[in-house]
């Protein structure tokens, strides 16, 4: 009893010290001092060419940078105009500014243009850009389940003690645009901004720099997808198992499901477009799996029991027919059980 007394101690002791480590981990990144913090706010202008196969998609944002700085310069220079171009350009040589780059983009980022002002004591440092993006493309229960459309936004005009993104806001469109951001068949389901510190090769590999990440939590239309892929197979599963309780001859079963097995391929290439090809088994390629071994098995029992069925052997055609009547669809129910569970629960 003392042993397990002293056992359980001793694993609270662990816990609790655990516990503390992490406290003190972020209450010791809360009060890192930084020259400049840099308050931002990002807008979606558009998000389109998601693919979840090739794991990427292409983005047009807005950003606009603020920080507290010698803003008389400016001032006495321009007045309260804003100022683009080389005017802005030479005029950001003699000052600091924050720098960054699109950490997860495929290629450098083209931008479209700069804007520099002052409001109050701060510049307010405005860009847009078109980005190429990578995101890992794991949607197991796709077309159910949600996306992370992320970008990472890595400052390295300074470590955390120069710079640090403070995150502000991040808007989908302007309020009086009209037109879907998000393009294709996805809807927004949730988005936020933050920040993180993390390590760079740059400065010798052991100091942090501040990252701006970005998220925008997207669906696929549920409506499109109980339409086009859902209703389909579940309709092809039901009539594959309802054909065996229909009181027609072997011969004309065996056809129909023949007729079924055909028509699983030709619904796959239909819907070619709509669904990714992944590395994993989702949720639409277990149906159309589960799909093809019920009507596969449906065709083999049928051939079977019409084979059986010239001996008259009484016995042996129950036993066949207790199998396509209750055996393969408690095991069809079994396995879309464990589809759902394993890509979408």
């Amino acid at each position: 009893m003392k042993k397990f007394i002293s056992f359980i101690i001793l694993i609270s002791f662990f816990v609790v010290s655990s516990v503390l480590a992490a406290s003190k981990s972020n209450l010791g990144d809360k009060n890192i001092k930084t020259e400049h913090l840099v308050e931002a706010t990002l807008l979606f202008d558009e998000i389109y060419d998601i693919d979840i196969s090739e794991g990427h998609y292409r983005v047009s944002v807005e950003i606009l940078m603020a920080w507290e700085g010698d803003t008389e310069k400016f001032l006495n220079k321009f007045g309260d105009t804003i100022i683009h171009g080389s005017k802005m350009e030479k005029f950001m040589d003699e000052i600091w500014y924050p720098e960054f780059f699109v950490a997860n983009a495929e290629n450098p980022r083209v931008t479209h243009y700069k804007t520099l002002d002052v409001i109050g004591k701060k510049y307010e440092l405005f860009e847009r850009f078109e980005a190429d993006l990578s995101i890992d493309g794991d949607m197991k229960g796709y077309p159910f389940g949600t996306l992370d459309l992320f970008m990472d936004l890595a400052a390295y005009s300074g470590n955390v003690s120069k710079m640090m993104f403070k995150p502000k806001e991040i808007l989908i469109g302007h309020h009086d645009a009209h037109h879907r951001v998000i393009k294709g068949n996805w809807v927004e389901k949730k988005k936020y901004l933050e920040e993180e510190k993390r390590t760079s090769l740059n400065h010798g590999g052991k100091e942090k720099f501040s990252y701006l990440i970005s998220h925008v939590n997207v669906a696929h239309n549920p409506s499109t997808a109980i339409g086009k892929i859902l209703f389909p197979l579940l309709t092809i599963i039901v009539i594959s198992i309802m054909v065996n309780y229909i009181n027609i001859s072997y011969a004309q079963r065996l056809t129909s499901q023949i007729t079924l097995l055909l028509i699983i391929p030709a619904l796959k290439f239909a819907l070619e477009k709509d669904i990714p090809t992944t590395s994993y088994i989702n949720f639409t390629d277990g149906l159309f799996i589960l799909a093809s071994a019920l009507v596969f098995s449906g065709v083999l029992i049928t051939a079977y029991a019409n084979n059986v069925r010239s001996t008259s052997n009484t016995l042996k055609i129950k036993k066949i027919e207790r199998l396509g009547k209750i055996v393969v669809p408690t095991l069809t129910t079994i396995f879309l059980m464990i589809l759902i569970f394993s890509t979408i629960i």
